[in-house]
């Protein structure tokens, strides 16, 4: 169980902006990377949550979203069998028919080619309809780009994608580790990074890139980082994505950072869980989305571990 995708999704799984792309690293020079990118595409606007296009050997174009809040990348079965994939074990006891696991042999995002990546194919056009997953072809997981730096320019709406790298780099001043943490005790391990703070206090947070809301705290770290007043809000804000669709509740934050840099915009937000939002089981303090990352780049470092945060001052008028 995790936060965000429809409960059949998550729970199925756990059983096993378009823009022209920047010039480049070299005007972000505060916390720069020192990696050479191979390939960088317009991170195009789904619904709400970053995407790109990519294709297969035999010339087919997917718009898949870029999920780093799940261990599995999914595929619509319609597009798959379209695709001519086919399974690639014998399914699970219990899986719907038309679920099945297969692999794509060679999928290129731009100047990028990722070999052997498995997908979970599965229909989903009916969340699709309601509004609860967005219009993609399917996502790809955080573990498709294992041993590489995955790179969501958010300002200039561009990913960059590393060669697989084989030594560790320096992650700059402003990064702290990422470690795979299970989404509760039952859950699928997603990205969890230190690092962050609400109010100077610090917290420990997934770092899930299809949630649209900032700073999620999970009842069991509320009073720990003194949220309890904050908590007692009525305001509320529906969020489609989450869990199949679900409130949350939300109140001001005096402040929201990452080792200091400041995020989530001039007026930032905390958000707390109601009934429907699955949570933790205490593992970890919170969930941060696209939301916090206004004006930012996010580099994850997937071979050395690192979360990697450059804040871009927005454009003058």
């Amino acid at each position: 169980m995790k936060i965000r995708r429809p409960p059949w999704l998550a729970a199925t799984i756990a059983a096993l902006l378009s823009f022209p792309a920047s010039p480049g690293l070299a005007q972000y020079a505060n916390n720069e990377p020192v990696v050479t990118y191979g390939a960088e595409v317009p991170l195009l606007d789904c619904d709400g949550i970053p995407c790109i296009e990519a294709q297969t050997a035999e010339g087919k174009t997917w718009k898949l979203g870029i999920d780093t809040g799940n261990e599995n990348s999914v595929v619509e079965a319609k597009t798959a069998q379209a695709a001519g994939l086919k399974p690639t074990r014998p399914n699970p006891k219990g899986w719907p028919a038309e679920m099945f696991i297969t692999g794509v042999p060679i999928l290129k995002i731009g100047d990028a080619t990722l070999h052997d990546v498995p997908f979970v194919a599965m229909n989903f056009s009916d969340d699709i309809a309601k509004g609860t997953m967005p219009h993609v072809d399917g996502t790809l997981a955080y573990t498709a780009f294992k041993d590489r730096y995955l790179q969501l320019d958010l300002a200039a709406h561009v990913l960059r994608i590393s060669e697989i790298l084989s030594e560790a780099m320096d992650c700059g001043k402003i990064c702290d580790k990422i470690s795979f943490i299970t989404f509760g005790k039952q859950g699928p391990p997603i990205v969890v990074a230190k690092g962050f703070e609400i109010n100077g206090k610090s917290v420990t947070a997934q770092v899930d890139t299809m949630y649209t809301g900032s700073l999620l705290v999970y009842t069991a770290s509320i009073e720990k980082l003194g949220l309890s007043e904050a908590a007692k809000t009525t305001d509320m804000q529906k969020f489609l994505l989450t869990d199949g669709g679900v409130n949350m509740k939300v109140a001001p934050a005096k402040r929201e950072s990452f080792h200091g840099l400041s995020l989530g915009g001039a007026k930032p937000k905390v958000y707390f869980p109601t009934e429907g939002v699955h949570e933790p089981d205490g593992l970890f303090d919170a969930t941060v989305g696209l939301g916090l990352f206004q004006n930012t780049i996010v580099t994850f470092d997937l071979h050395g571990m690192n979360l990697i945060l450059q804040r871009v001052p927005p454009k003058a008028n």
